[in-house]
């Protein structure tokens, strides 16, 4: 100390070289803050899995951060402001190279998108922008895209987690800029008020700031070169900190350089003796904060680790406390207390003496005022914490404007929905890994708080029913009502076709007598021509014997016309019957041929059902085993043979019918060639009996004309053969079409019976199907992908967007009804990990790598990371304080109590922080951040007052306990009050930042140190010391203090 004292402007010179080539050199803070500063979560944990197989599968270009660009009225966009959107939005295509787009997602163009990009109530737009970073910061793509998405009459802003996470920095720079700025003015204040003085405020603040300049700096270098971890607290906590503990160890110092003057020592003496004694505390104290928050070093956790940089900032601070504080003590002397001209002197605390002496005298009463004050509190408490980023910076950031637009006008798990990532080994694109996915999907949309689900199986958020067994049954069943609707069709065709042959059974029949009567006269007929060419030979015979027989002759010749005009007419009846069959026949043909035809459309519907019967069972095999499936798949193949063989029946009687219709036409043939014969014999009658009274001239004409005749009588004849002949082809197709429709009409009949039999069945198919279709356990119903969607070109292009080119990575999103940031979002996380655990197991998909992506899978990470780091850095930090006061107090029973009031006074404090955010002001939690950063501060800067009044303590050993209490109270009870408003102080200069996790840990910190400065430390502790008596120093021996610097006669007293 002597040398510094004597080389105090060198020291000086140094400090001020130091500080000014550190700040000239050092990095800007502001932007590693940006840059190093946020959250990450450390390697295998779900979310950073999540991001690694991202990474390895995406196409993007690495650095491309995701903006939401939210359009929005109050009320429903006209048509007007939707064309300024759209001009908008094709000015950011038109501009991507400069406003360094990637890709520009809206639904202008593409009408499937825009039930997720149009809100319902036609007020707000969305347009997804990709933008490269190419390394830079947010703060420079932010400005260029904001004027670049400005629309008239409608306003427009940007979110995503990125630009959130923008706003929180620049909330923090512009809390840190009041904070440092309230902090100076306060501390200013109160030291003001403390030393009565104008000069002795000047040397805390310089000291600090000279500090802080130069631990920023240090801390900076150490960021930048060595990846020091950094946060947007660690430069709060550097100002509040540093500028709290460096005053109120300038106090301490201060004030008993001012009492060393007061007992009459010189300058120098006095800085020495200051140094010797209150240096020692200090010492210790500063080494008790900075083991704390070097403990935090061994935290897993980024975040909690950036308070670290106070170790730094604690240690330059030591080395400013003892060099340059010094220097302004010698070099100022007595002038440091100016404009106080009387003697310099030292006061007591009354208000820690009258609490020392209850606390002593009544120590019911005190712990009693104390248990009244701790357990309410205690009983209140909750824990309840809370992670929405959100809250940080409030309404007044434009990333949160539009974020709670898109909230209330989409639902809130829109912005930031949870993606599953699910990589494998092989690849997906095949139907039953596609099956799996559904099912993984389906299962979590039946979760509590999810929305919907969107993956690759639903890239709208809506299941494809296509794709269920249940809606393919329900389908099938409609085609198996349709098929039996044709087949009841078929079988009363059928019926009808069997009747109808039955019915025209008797008429065949009739027919085919007549028929063979038509033979038999036609037969008679023949012997009658024979008969009559008899008797015309006669006659002929008669003519030529002369005149005398010309009375005989023509009563012969009338009697031939008699017969000739009887044969006529016998002809013409059997003509008009074969006429009759011959017009009927084809209607025969018909009937016969509408026959073939249901038979035909029969077979194809029976086999049209074969396969799908056979898909059902490839796909569900284990329905080849149900006996109705059975019995309706046997029933179907039985009618499908029988149909086939009344089909080769009815084939097989073509020809005959064939033939049967040629006899007809032969036969009328003959019939009307002979009955033009007979006509024109009976004119050749006519014309001799009209000649017979010419008998004499015309003897031989008419001789001659009867030789003609009887010459025409063979070719009569001729044709009556011709037409017998027909007549018997005729009755025998006949006889085989009547026997053969016999077995046409039993045909139909049995096949008519076997549909009757397929449409009971496929009714019993229907029933099954239908209520397969009602199933509402879509797992027992299963999953079918038709091969034709796998080729649909649409489908295809939903691979591009839910998986990778090569088919190994792919991606559920879930979106959730909840604020993606809010506890209930959080909790989700656990539930989605075990859903999509057992839906995978026993699948192909068992193995895969899974991660859980998005803003609420990165916070339940931190959560249980935090929570994790929480109890061992705790731990940690808690053993190094110990250690550190069993030094100081060579105590092992001290600490203890001295750790209990801290705990006490910890827990009282932030059940008030819990009492005035989340009861009063309605937060659903505090800030997740805030127990851990409260607790760190309360610990490392209240034990200050700890060593700062047992280290007093201490000194007056030589003194019964009770004494040597009350006589430290006395004596440090305004230097640990003034060090308590001033440390409290600082932090309530966080207040006015408007960050929320600034003002809470403040709130637990400022409350904190005022509770234990004003409760726990004049009440609690001295109870226990007065107690506990000489056992407070257990297990180290109470030395006797004689050859201490001190006399008893003025106790010793440091400050």
């Amino acid at each position: 100390m002597k040398h510094i004292i004597r080389l105090r402007w060198i020291v000086l010179a140094v400090w001020i070289a130091a500080a000014v080539l550190l700040m000239w050199q050092a990095p800007d803070m502001a932007k590693l803050v940006r840059e190093k500063g946020q959250l990450t979560v450390p390697d295998g944990y779900p979310s950073k899995i999540a991001g690694e197989i991202l990474d390895k599968h995406s196409s993007k270009e690495k650095g491309v951060e995701s903006f939401i660009v939210v359009f929005h009225s109050k009320e429903k966009l006209t048509d007007s402001q939707l064309g300024e959107i759209e001009n908008t939005v094709n000015r950011l295509k038109n501009e991507k190279d400069r406003l360094n787009i990637e890709s520009v997602t809206t639904h202008f163009g593409d009408k499937d998108l825009e039930s997720q990009l149009v809100s319902k109530d036609g007020k707000t737009v969305m347009t997804l922008l990709n933008v490269k970073m190419k390394g830079k910061e947010v703060k420079d793509v932010r400005k260029p895209l904001e004027q670049a998405i400005h629309t008239k009459d409608v306003d427009a802003y940007m979110t995503g987690n990125s630009l959130i996470n923008e706003d929180v920095v620049i909330s923090s720079e512009k809390g840190l800029a009041k904070t440092e700025v309230i902090t100076v003015i306060f501390i200013l204040i109160v030291l003001i008020l403390v030393f009565r003085s104008v000069m002795a405020p000047l040397i805390p603040l310089l000291t600090v700031g000279m500090t802080y300049l130069i631990s920023q700096s240090v801390v900076a270098f150490l960021i930048d070169r060595m990846d020091f971890p950094v946060s947007t607290f660690t430069q709060t906590f550097l100002v509040a900190v540093l500028f709290g503990i460096g005053t109120d160890y300038c106090i301490l110092l201060l004030s008993r350089y001012k009492e060393e003057l007061s007992d009459g020592n010189e300058v120098g003496t006095a800085i020495l003796n200051t140094y010797k004694t209150a240096g020692k505390t200090v010492i210790f104290s500063g080494l008790a904060v900075m083991v704390g928050f070097a403990s935090i070093g061994f935290a897993s956790f980024k975040l909690y680790q950036s308070a670290v940089g106070v170790a730094v900032g604690v240690f330059v601070l030591l080395v400013a406390l003892f060099t340059l504080v010094p220097f302004f003590m010698a070099t100022l002397k007595k002038g440091l207390f100016w404009p106080v001209k009387k003697d310099i002197s030292h006061s007591q605390s009354r208000i820690w003496g009258w609490m020392g002496k209850l606390s002593i005298i009544r120590p019911l009463i005190a712990l009693g005022i104390v248990g009244i004050l701790t357990v309410p509190l205690l009983i209140s408490y909750d824990g309840e914490l809370s992670f929405n980023s959100l809250d940080e910076i409030g309404n007044e950031y434009d990333s949160v404007k539009a974020f709670n637009i898109v909230s209330d006008s989409f639902g809130p798990g829109e912005v930031m929905p949870v993606q599953i990532v699910l990589e494998n080994d092989d690849s997906m694109k095949n139907k039953e890994y596609l099956t799996i996915i559904e099912m993984i999907s389906n299962k979590l949309e039946k979760l509590d708080h999810v929305n919907k689900v969107r993956a690759i199986t639903r890239p709208m958020g809506d299941k494809l029913e296509e794709i269920y067994v249940k809606k393919q049954a329900d389908e099938m069943g409609k085609g198996i009502e349709q098929g039996t609707d044709g087949i009841n069709t078929i079988k009363n065709g059928l019926n009808d076709a069997s009747k109808t042959l039955q019915d025209n059974k008797p008429q065949l029949q009739e027919a085919t007598g007549s028929i063979g009567k038509l033979t038999d006269g036609t037969k008679g007929l023949q012997s009658g021509i024979g008969q009559l060419q008899t008797a015309l030979g006669d006659i002929e015979k008669g003519i030529r014997s002369g005149s005398s027989g010309a009375a005989r002759l023509k009563e012969g010749v009338k009697e031939a016309q008699e017969q000739a005009l009887n044969i006529q007419q016998k002809n013409r009846q059997l003509l008009g019957g074969l006429q009759a069959a011959e017009s009927g026949f084809p209607k025969l043909v018909e009937g016969y041929n509408n026959v073939s035809v249901p038979l035909q459309n029969a077979l194809e519907q029976l086999m049209s059902l074969e396969k799908p019967l056979q898909e059902l069972m490839e796909n569900h095999p284990e329905i080849a085993a149900d006996p109705n499936f059975q019995q309706i798949q046997g029933i179907i193949q039985k009618a499908a043979r029988q149909v086939a063989i009344a089909k080769g029946t009815v084939s097989a009687l073509n020809p005959e019918l064939d033939k049967v219709q040629s006899g007809l036409q032969k036969a009328n043939a003959g019939l009307t060639e002979l009955t033009n014969g007979l006509g024109q014999y009976a004119n050749g009658m006519q014309l001799i009996i009209d000649g017979l009274g010419q008998l004499q001239s015309g003897m031989d004409q008419a001789a001659n004309g009867q030789n003609q005749v009887i010459g025409k009588i063979p070719e009569i004849s001729k044709g009556l053969d011709q037409i017998a002949s027909g007549q018997q082809q005729l009755q025998t197709g006949f006889g085989k079409v009547s026997g053969q429709l016999d077995q046409l009409t039993q045909g139909l009949s049995d096949s008519s019976t076997g549909l009757a039999k397929i449409g009971d069945g496929l009714d019993n198919a229907q029933n099954y199907l239908e209520d397969l279709s009602k199933d509402t356990n879509l797992q027992q119903s299963g999953i079918n992908i038709p091969d034709q969607l796998l080729k649909d070109e649409q489908f295809q292009r939903v691979f591009d967007v839910y998986m990778s080119k090569d088919g190994k990575m792919t991606t559920v999103d879930v979106i959730l009804d909840t604020n993606p940031y809010s506890n209930p979002s959080m909790k989700m996380i656990h539930q989605i990990e075990q859903t999509v655990k057992e839906e995978t197991k026993g699948t192909k998909l068992e193995n895969a790598h899974v991660g859980i992506g998005g803003i609420t899978s990165t916070h339940r990470d931190l959560e249980t990371m935090s929570n994790s780091d929480y109890n061992k850095t705790v731990t940690y930090m808690m053993i190094g304080i110990v250690l550190v006061l069993i030094i100081l107090l060579r105590s092992l029973i001290m600490p203890v109590y001295l750790i209990a009031s801290l705990l006490l006074t910890y827990y009282s404090s932030i059940a008030v922080t819990e009492i005035i955010f989340v009861d009063i002001m309605g937060y659903p939690g505090i800030n997740w951040a805030t127990p851990f950063f409260g607790f760190v501060m309360l610990m490392a800067l209240g034990v200050d007052y700890s060593i700062f009044l047992m280290a007093r303590f201490s000194e007056y050993k030589e003194l019964d306990v009770k004494t040597g209490i009350l006589l430290a109270m006395k004596n440090m009870g305004t230097v640990i009050m003034s060090a308590a408003i001033i440390l409290a102080g600082t932090f309530a200069a966080m207040l006015p930042s408007g960050v929320l996790s600034m003002l809470q840990i403040a709130t637990v910190v400022l409350t904190g140190l005022l509770f234990y400065a004003l409760i726990i430390l004049p009440l609690f502790v001295p109870v226990l010391i007065s107690l506990l008596g000489k056992a407070n120093w257990w297990p180290f021996t109470k030395r006797d203090h004689s050859g201490s610097d001190h006399s008893s006669n003025h106790h010793g007293i440091s400050q």
